[in-house]
């Protein structure tokens, strides 16, 4: 690389040309070489160099000449020329400073009665540093352009993620029915733009309700893809010619079954995980269907103040194509409260207890089993939105480590 050769004298508040004649005086001491093997001298006033980018091509050192300084002048001018960036050399009588004290970064002094001989010296060791300051300004540059394409595909990526978030929210029900005596409700709240939690509550006749929630394993973009698949599989309901009504409501195990199937089948050279919990209510007699695969235990708010979790066996979806799953029928009583929810549940609040038996700090705990008893003390909607406030009290809610999503069923009183 070809090092910078022009030396670049601005001055002002004097006259250039009388400055110009005694930097060339000066430059006759130029250490080792001479005056015609020294730097070229180019001159200019203060707005030349503010307003002229030709004027530092080529430029390898900057002297910034100034008699007097009333208005700041030189601190502007230091700022333009480091975004170059080029090292200054500054001669100004209002500054108490030694000969090659530094001023700030890349800018160092030469008080006007400098021996001629120490002033070229320094201007000799800053001009020796040019190539330096040529190599990082095409860094900078490269750097800039660089960072420049980085943030148009973040802000590329942030748009595509906002209009995935808007819509999966579009993808999953707001108005959740009611029907009879049970009401519906929810609790959704990704980790990120998009979840990998899905939840749907489906009417699949005039008595019947079916209540699903699944997980899939981590969150994000690849989470919320499989969520969409495993909604389009979930069969509820299927034609029989043979039966009274023409249609037939598939018991819950037996959905999961075909859903695991599917999801086995589908990604046969890959295991894509997931959790899931469904039921199916009747309305009007109370009384439901439920199973699970791998989620955690539907619990069970009774009206009497009891609390009870549901156990029904079953693995994880996607991995063993055989995998049975068990199911449990139960009665409903006016004002019971049923929860699916999520594991993300299992960090979201912090342990009273951190440390297991061996002093290791636990992540997952039981606090939110606490906080699910409180689901039963007012109106399901106003208890999920204390819940609600309560996860954006707790430490480090801004950035949640897992989705979040309760879905509820009130038996109505």
């Amino acid at each position: 690389m070809l090092q910078p050769s022009i030396l670049l004298l601005i001055a002002s508040d004097r006259d250039v040309t009388d400055v110009c004649r005694q930097a060339q005086a000066m430059l006759q001491h130029w250490p080792g070489q001479g005056p015609l093997r020294g730097p070229t001298l180019r001159h200019a006033d203060a707005w030349q160099a503010m307003n002229d980018p030709k004027l530092l091509k080529g430029v390898g050192v900057a002297w910034l000449w100034l008699e007097s300084d009333p208005d700041g002048r030189s601190f502007e001018l230091i700022d333009h020329l480091q975004t170059r960036p080029l090292p200054v050399m500054l001669t100004n009588p209002a500054l108490d400073l030694q000969p090659g004290e530094p001023v700030q970064d890349g800018v160092i002094a030469c008080p006007p009665a400098t021996e001629p001989a120490l002033a070229c010296a320094l201007l000799a060791a800053l001009h020796s540093q040019a190539n330096t300051f040529t190599a990082m300004r095409t860094e900078l540059e490269l750097l800039r352009l660089h960072q420049e394409g980085v943030i148009d595909q973040m802000q590329k990526v942030d748009e595509e993620l906002r209009l995935a978030a808007q819509l999966q929210r579009e993808f999953l029900p707001t108005d959740l029915p009611r029907l009879g005596s049970i009401a519906f409700h929810v609790l959704w709240r990704p980790a990120g733009y998009v979840s990998g939690d899905i939840y749907d509550v489906q009417r699949l006749d005039e008595n019947h309700v079916g209540m699903f929630i699944a997980d899939a394993v981590g969150h994000g973009v690849p989470a919320a893809l499989m969520t969409v698949y495993i909604k389009r599989s979930l069969a509820t309901k299927e034609i029989d010619p043979g039966h009274p009504n023409s249609y037939r409501i598939v018991p819950p195990g037996e959905t999961l079954f075909r859903l695991n199937h599917d999801l086995v089948r589908q990604h046969a050279d890959k295991v894509r995980f997931a959790t899931a919990a469904y039921a199916v209510i009747d309305t009007r007699a109370l009384t439901v269907q439920i199973a699970r695969a791998g989620h955690p235990f539907p619990m069970l708010l009774r009206h009497n103040g009891s609390t009870e979790l549901l156990e029904p066996d079953g693995g994880v979806l996607g991995v063993f194509a055989d995998q049975s799953f068990e199911q449990l029928d139960m009665q409903l009583h006016p004002g019971d409260r049923l929860l699916l929810y999520s594991d993300g549940f299992e960090m979201a609040f912090p342990d009273a207890n951190p440390n297991d038996a061996t002093g290791r700090k636990r992540l997952a705990n039981q606090q939110y089993a606490h906080e699910f008893e409180k689901l039963r003390d007012e109106a399901m909607e106003l208890s999920l939105l204390r819940l609600s406030s309560r996860l954006d009290n707790q430490a480090g809610s801004l950035n949640q480590r897992d989705d979040l999503t309760i879905l509820a069923a009130v038996a109505q009183q």
